[in-house]
């Protein structure tokens, strides 16, 4: 009998998290449910690992094969699953309740949904990480009410405007046979695959929305795809994705979808590709032009390295600019320093001559009282000179001073 929900989970080396991410969707026994591991040539003990619970919860199903990668893993899960929803979950990450899953096919169900978009949560391996990796914290989040039936195109424009939108798979569930319909599987060998399903399956279309529910919580750990260090396959696998996106704009545009406005998921792939591209030392450019097809060439040089070179030259310019300016504001805030320094200067020195033409104020007045004394004095001397009394005592006094004059000669004859 079909379950409701087939999760399809593709495993490689991940023995450290796997139980921990079974015990989130496997907690409830009266989920209908199938989960199916796929074993992607693991070398550590995930395989046990997945045997032991496929023998403890008949709804896990395994499946092993050789190391191929997470698309043919996930491709080799939507070839067996029965599920009427799929939903697609990292091994080291976990669902936050299998009952909202459960939840949201019930709308799909109702509503006639091709997929359903919710959110997510992020949480951290280590302290260190929450630092390096914080903007993570709000990945995922929707806040904002999407409570129509609409076409892909269009809530793809929505959530970008609110900033919740991402291509994350675990964000949403799938209707199987749409994605049947749609001969929908991932490019094999190709990193960031999920971008390019993700947009095609909203290309297609006409029956999506989006709800608050955190589907899924995602773990942010060393040596993941989301914290590796980036290098020219990273940009490869954008530049597929957005090769792949041209033509199947152009093919749904012409012929089923002529008034579908793709130009926001190119833009979103354009970002992609430059914001990577300049994360790549000169050793691993070299390696991506060795790399890359004529094809992939032809729409790098014409649409990507053109808009880098230009936004180069921009910032360039805008750097020389904000040189310039930060240059002259210096000059400006030195001839300010200098204006202030001359008017400190100058406030001193009229301050200096102030005092001391309050000093010379001071000492004229001084002048002046003195010589008004002296003017007194001298008229009180006149006076005391005419007076008879002078002219008696100077007579009285004649023989003294006239005796002190010859003893002076005398004294300085000697001499």
């Amino acid at each position: 009998m079909d379950k409701t929900l087939s999760i399809i989970i593709p495993c490689y080396n991940v023995e450290k998290y796997i139980e921990e991410c079974l015990e989130s969707v496997c907690n409830d026994r009266d989920a209908d449910i199938e989960v199916i591991c796929v074993n992607d040539g693991s070398t550590d003990g995930t395989l046990d690992i997945l045997e032991q619970w496929k023998q403890k919860d008949a709804r896990v199903i395994v499946i092993n094969q050789e190391n191929k990668g997470v698309s043919v893993a996930r491709n080799q899960g939507l070839h067996i699953a029965k599920g009427k929803f799929i939903y697609f979950l990292d091994s080291d990450d976990k669902v936050k309740d299998v009952a909202i899953l459960e939840k949201c096919c019930e709308k799909m169900q109702e509503d006639q949904l091709d997929i359903l978009i919710g959110a997510g949560r992020s949480f951290f391996e280590t302290e260190e990480f929450y630092k390096k990796y914080s903007y993570y914290e709000k990945s995922y989040r929707i806040e904002h009410e999407y409570p129509r039936i609409m076409k892909g195109t269009e809530l793809m424009a929505e959530l970008q405007r609110n900033g919740e939108w991402a291509v994350q798979q675990s964000t949403r569930i799938y209707r199987r046979k749409f994605l049947q319909d749609n001969n929908v599987y991932y490019t094999e060998g190709q990193l960031h695959e999920d971008n390019y399903v993700t947009f095609m399956c909203m290309y297609l279309t006409d029956r999506t929305t989006a709800v608050k529910d955190v589907l899924f919580e995602r773990r942010i750990r060393e040596n993941s795809i989301m914290t590796q260090k980036v290098t020219h396959k990273n940009v490869e696998g954008y530049l597929v994705n957005f090769v792949q996106d041209l033509y199947l704009i152009a093919d749904y545009r012409d012929v089923k979808k002529p008034n579908m406005d793709m130009g926001f998921p190119l833009d979103i792939a354009r970002r992609d590709i430059k914001r990577t591209y300049r994360l790549l030392d000169e050793e691993e450019k070299k390696s991506l032009e060795e790399r890359l097809t004529e094809e992939q060439k032809f729409y790098f040089d014409a649409l990507i390295r053109r808009e880098i070179e230009a936004e180069d030259r921009m910032d360039a310019k805008s750097k020389f600019l904000e040189r310039v300016n930060r240059e002259n504001k210096e000059v400006r805030q030195k001839q300010e320093i200098r204006i202030l320094n001359l008017e400190q200067q100058l406030t001193k020195l009229e301050a200096d001559r102030k005092q001391e033409q309050e000093k010379n104020d001071k000492l004229q007045q001084k002048i002046k009282e003195t010589n008004k004394d002296l003017k007194k004095a001298n008229k009180k001397i006149k006076e005391m000179k005419e007076s008879t009394s002078w002219k008696i005592g100077r007579a009285i006094t004649w023989p003294v001073r006239k005796l002190k004059t010859i003893l002076r000669k005398f004294s300085n004859g000697n001499a």
